[in-house]
């Protein structure tokens, strides 16, 4: 991601050893919710962005590689595609560096979003209804993911740079491949992976460099003390995805059942074949738009004291009836709510948690949201007072029972948005590159090239050299009843878009694989019961052999950085009522009822 910085030894490093014909990077995401498009605010501050285009801008300009970037700012919204313009002016003039730009933005208009529903032409992507023509009006900021195409236009002008507004992730990549002739399936395979730079490695890191064929396509990461293996390369398929083997993007879909990884000589590198990509009847971008709901006031606090920790649903409960009475609009309308985040209690997975126990200390964050600051801030100071003086039963602390570390204690948390387009629109052909123009940019400089500039210092180059990648061990195969932390190599939740929430078990040996897979210990019965969840709201449950592993992908409670939003990191360790404590037993098995999930029950005791 641009602007979370990077290891400048390991890329200068890369430039040297690989000379690459270009520098490619993805900015986009809606990880962080809708806020960064509802209030035009870019992921990161301009500082860092001067910072890690710097380093890019020269390497581009001596070397003449190629720099592609695409959603630049976060959201890729045609104001930060100026924005992030200017930045690289700036940093050009002070180099005096003369580039030829391309800018990529989008043009889809409102009107055309209303006519297409109004064809049927516009449908959800996930688990989210129809759009309507309400969720336009009201939508404060839209943008639409671009596919290659865009970018295979502007690469015919030959610039030296590309700044994409909003694009599908794996674009940019793509393009550049399938400007240069490579095989489609090949082109957003690699895309796919290289979007997340070095999250494939292992250890996961932060840089990769792809060596293109036709058909195939090599993958090695820059720091030396890490490697790509076949599994953790296949692994990769899995993230942020609601299943591995199909993955739909703008104008088709890449299969990867006949995928193939197979890993080279030098133990770092893997070559990977195999994927397809299966155009579709219609062209389709995704759209994403926000609509703003209020304004939040947000507070802190903690309690100690048994007496209220033992009751504390009942008293927060009563806070917010007593406040009801105050403000009768309250918990009436989406645009007016209190909302209570009980660390220690249930705040990081809300309904879906299932562990119990009682903590000597609970952390309480109330925020609240109301059509004006004001109202917002008025409601939680009642609310803050409330807690801290409010009488329970059995109380014996009459002075206060809520200790609040902020001064002032309520704390404006600004506008609050959320996703109310992320559906699919169907494209009239041309429309690919049509909607989402280019336009070209020529800076002047008097810098001179210096294709010899260096760097890394000799002792920087000696170390980089020396360093080998660590030595992989796998788990070893436990004799007897084990949990699935003791047997999984990776086990990790990760949204997949702002409306579903994606599990991920991988293996790294496949004894350990098949025998999970064999005793059906994760099944839907064994989720349901884990997560407090029903039939509909299980979209995918599947092992994915190539990469030996599981997946479940899951209809978020809430919206990504939606208001009350928690976020869900569900797989920490906490009792017999987590994914990591999932019980398997090696020999034959049969399930029986625990007190809180599906137990698996060995029947001998070798593992042979």
């Amino acid at each position: 991601m641009l602007g979370y910085g990077y290891r400048h030894d390991h890329f200068w490093y890369g430039v040297e050893k690989y000379k690459p014909a270009a520098i490619i990077v993805d900015s986009g995401s809606t990880d962080g919710g809708p806020y960064k498009l509802g209030m035009s605010k870019m992921t990161c501050g301009r500082q860092a962005y001067v910072r890690d285009l710097t380093p890019i801008l020269e390497v581009c300009f001596h070397h003449k590689i190629k720099v592609l970037i695409s959603s630049v700012g976060g959201d890729g919204s045609n104001l930060h595609v100026q924005e992030m313009l200017s930045i690289v002016k700036e940093i050009a003039a002070e180099k005096q560096f003369a580039f030829k730009i391309a800018t990529i933005s989008h043009d889809i208009s409102r009107d055309l979003i209303q006519t297409r529903i109004r064809e049927r032409g516009c449908t959800p992507c996930g688990p989210l209804p129809d759009l309507t023509s309400e969720d336009v009006e009201k939508a404060v900021e839209i943008v639409a993911q671009m596919g290659a195409e865009p970018y295979i236009q502007a690469l015919n002008e030959d610039p030296d740079i590309i700044l994409g507004g909003r694009s599908y992730d794996p674009a940019p990549f793509a393009g550049f491949c399938l400007h240069k002739g490579i095989a489609p399936g090949t082109a957003w395979h690699m895309g796919k992976i290289m979007e997340c730079g070095g999250i494939c490695a292992v250890p996961k890191g932060r840089s990769m460099i792809a060596t293109m064929r036709k058909d195939s396509f090599d993958l090695t990461p820059l720091s030396p003390i890490e490697r790509c293996t076949p599994l953790s390369v296949a692994a990769h398929t899995l993230y942020e995805k609601t299943r591995p083997d199909r993955l739909p993007g703008p104008g088709g879909i890449l299969h990867l059942d006949e995928a193939r990884y197979e890993q080279l000589v030098d133990g770092r590198t893997v070559r990977v074949t195999g994927a397809k990509f299966v155009p579709s009847p219609i062209y389709q971008v995704k759209l994403e738009g926000v609509e703003r709901l209020g304004y939040r006031t947000i507070f802190i606090g903690g309690v100690r004291d048994p007496i209220l920790i033992s009751q504390i649903d009942e008293f927060l409960q009563s806070v917010r009836e007593y406040t009801q009475r105050l403000y009768p609009e309250l918990d009436k309308s989406n645009s007016c709510r209190l909302v209570y985040h009980v660390y220690g209690k249930n705040a990081v997975m809300g309904p879906l948690e299932a562990a119990s126990g009682v903590s000597h200390e609970l952390g309480i964050m109330g925020e609240v949201i109301a059509p004006t600051k004001e109202q917002s801030h008025a409601i939680a100071n009642n609310v803050r007072t409330s807690l801290l003086h409010m009488p329970y039963s059995g109380q014996l602390a009459t002075t206060g029972n809520f200790a609040s570390p902020l001064s002032p204690h309520e704390q404006d948390a600004g506008e609050v948005f959320r996703f109310s387009l992320y559906h699919l629109i169907d494209l009239q052909p041309g429309q690919e590159t049509s909607l989402f123009p280019i336009t070209q940019h020529v800076l002047d400089g008097a810098a001179k090239l210096d294709a010899t500039q260096q760097r890394l210092t000799q002792e920087e180059r000696d170390a980089l050299l020396e360093a080998k990648p660590r030595i992989l061990a796998q788990k070893p195969l436990p004799a007897g009843e084990a949990a699935m932390m003791d047997i999984a190599s990776v086990v990790r939740s990760k949204n997949s878009g702002p409306f579903e929430l994606t599990l991920d078990i991988m293996f790294d040996n496949e004894e350990s694989y098949k025998r999970v897979k064999a005793a059906n210990v994760l099944g839907n019965e064994v989720i349901k019961k884990l997560y407090q969840v029903q039939d509909d709201d299980i979209l995918v449950n599947m092992y994915f052999d190539p990469a030996m592993a599981w997946k479940c992908t899951l209809k978020r409670q809430w919206a990504q950085g939606s208001f009350g939003y928690q976020d869900q990191i569900i797989l920490a360790k906490g009792g017999d009522s987590k994914l990591l404590d999932v019980s398997l037993g090696w020999i034959s098995v049969e399930l029986f009822s625990g007190d809180s999930f599906p137990r698996v029950r060995v029947v001998g005791e070798s593992r042979g």
